[in-house]
């Protein structure tokens, strides 16, 4: 079975003019503009609680997390301009042989012991 174009545009058109039509009368109700700004209220009440029940059991808000996940990508950022400028000084410093080890443990085994082997 097959729909008739024309038809289902002519529905979808109808449909709209009622919604438009709906809306306007509502949105002239005194009683309809109370209600919603009410609702309106209510949510913005809702949410200001929610996030003061979620900072109480340290759970962070949905700005907190923008702001932090914001900062984790600088830092990303920053992070990978450090390594790339630290590989192309890498690259451009001349080759050095190995370095002889450090600290005091190393100086010992540098210095000649009272036999003349080297000591641990």
């Amino acid at each position: 079975m097959r729909i008739d174009r024309d038809l289902l545009d002519r529905i979808r058109s109808r449909g709209e003019e009622v919604l438009t039509q709906l809306s306007a009368e509502l949105s002239t109700n005194p009683r309809f503009v109370k209600a919603m700004e009410g609702a309106l209220r209510g949510r913005d009440r809702l949410e200001q609680a929610a996030a003061v029940a979620l900072k109480q059991v340290n759970v962070p808000t949905r700005g907190e997390l923008k702001r932090a996940t914001a900062r984790i990508e600088t830092l990303e950022r920053e992070l990978a301009e450090l390594r790339k400028e630290l590989r192309a000084r890498r690259a451009a410093a001349p080759k050095a042989g190995p370095r002889p080890p450090a600290g005091r443990k190393a100086a010992r085994r540098r210095a000649p012991a009272k036999g003349g082997a080297a000591s641990e």
